[in-house]
Parts: structure tokens; C-alpha cells; sequence
């Protein structure tokens, strides 16, 4: 029993069916939106779509997770550094699309479509905000439970979280997104040069990031006044 109960715990957590399964899910909303939407609405409402899915469902999957089942199963759980980086590409691009185009969209429209390109733009930047730091989560969570190393050893190097026990993702979920908050650590001392030098990016992406949404979103506000 403990032989097949292994590998279907591994392909649970394997990130590629959460990414075919929320790439699936955005093809069914395909079919479901009216035609006569502009292409620019169709788009932010599939990422959208594919975005809520995947996050629901990692989440869910992280939420779950013991430190045990994380040590044996994070090298299947993070995207890899190509999809990390692929995947924050287009959360700040689209993100910078919603509001660009809810800019120049939204002069002279009725109250109900405002609504809908406010709401739709609103979730699309909410969304990709949480998708980047969610994935940077995933990601630390992997570089701390490295493989072939015992639970003790992995606790020796890498993200010293205070306090005796084992982290789990709500750990890795809070250093990633302080970082994403503030663009610096908090109670969490780095010991890893690779881990510092991943602290770093995101803190530099995490500030240019929150930067542009933060001027954009106020030239929105100045243009819906």
C-alpha cells in the first residue's frame, strides 16, 4: 500500500497538471464569453480564469502541506526558474495591460461597463500580485527542502525561520510575501547565497512591481474623476 500511496502523493503535487488543468479551465471561459466582448476584455478575463485556478488550487495544495510531505515532495511543486520567470512576466505585463486599457476605455463609457472594466482590471492586478509572490513562496520552499537531504540538514542552511520546528508554507508564504510588501526581510535571517541572491531579486522586482501599479493606479483614479 505504501508503494502506490508514494507516487500518487508526487503526481499530486507535481506543478504541471496545475498548469494544464488552469490552461484548460481558461479554454472553457473561452467558450463561455460572448463574442462581442473586445479582445482586450476576452484576455484579462481568461488570465483571470487561469489565474484563480491555479492559485486556488496551489494554495490548496500548500495549506495541506506538513513539513514532512514538503521535504519530500517541494522539487515537484516549484515551476522551475524558467516557468517562475515566464509566469512573473506576464502577471506584470497583464497587470500593466488592465490598467492601460482601462485607461483608454473607460472616457465617455456607460456606468455598467466602467463597472466591469474596474472590476475585471481590479482582480487582474490583485491576482497577478498574489500569482508572483505565491510562486517566489513555492520556490523558496524548494531551495530550503533540497533533494537529497535530510529534514536536519535542510534546517542548517538556507532560511533560518525563528523557533524549533520545521517550516511549513504558511512560513515560506509569509517570508515571500513580506518581501513582496516591503522589498526586505523581516525576522527570517538569510544563510544561503543562493537564497540571499533570489531575496534580492524579488525584492527589486517587488518594488518596481508595486511602483508602477501604485502610479498607474492613480492615474486611473485621476481619470475616472
Amino acid at each position: 500500500m505504501n508503494l502506490t500511496s508514494g507516487p500518487r502523493l508526487s503526481r499530486k503535487w507535481s506543478v504541471r497538471p496545475r498548469l494544464l488543468g488552469s490552461i484548460a479551465f481558461a479554454g472553457l471561459v473561452a467558450l463561455l464569453l460572448p463574442t462581442r466582448l473586445h479582445w482586450a476584455t476576452r484576455l484579462l478575463c481568461l488570465w483571470d480564469a487561469g489565474m484563480l485556478c491555479f492559485l486556488a488550487w496551489t494554495w490548496g495544495l500548500m495549506l495541506s502541506a506538513t513539513p514532512e510531505i514538503m521535504h519530500k515532495n517541494a522539487q515537484r511543486q516549484d515551476a522551475g526558474r524558467w516557468v517562475l520567470l515566464s509566469l512573473i512576466t506576464a502577471a506584470a505585463c497583464i497587470s500593466i495591460l488592465a490598467i492601460v486599457f482601462l485607461l483608454q476605455n473607460t472616457k465617455g463609457a456607460s456606468d455598467s461597463l466602467v463597472l466591469l472594466h474596474v472590476t475585471l482590471s481590479g482582480l487582474t492586478i490583485v491576482g497577478s500580485w498574489l500569482l508572483v509572490h505565491t510562486i517566489f513562496a513555492s520556490h523558496y520552499a524548494r531551495l530550503y527542502y533540497q533533494e537529497g537531504k535530510t529534514l536536519a540538514e535542510c534546517k542548517d542552511d538556507g532560511l533560518d525561520f525563528p523557533g524549533d520546528t520545521y517550516p511549513d508554507y504558511w512560513d515560506f508564504l509569509y517570508f515571500s510575501f513580506v518581501i513582496g510588501m516591503t522589498s526586505q526581510v523581516s525576522d527570517v535571517a538569510v544563510r544561503s547565497r543562493t537564497l540571499r541572491r533570489l531575496s534580492l531579486l524579488h525584492g527589486i522586482l517587488s518594488f518596481f512591481f508595486n511602483t508602477s501599479l501604485l502610479a498607474m493606479t492613480i492615474n486611473l483614479v485621476a481619470g475616472l474623476i
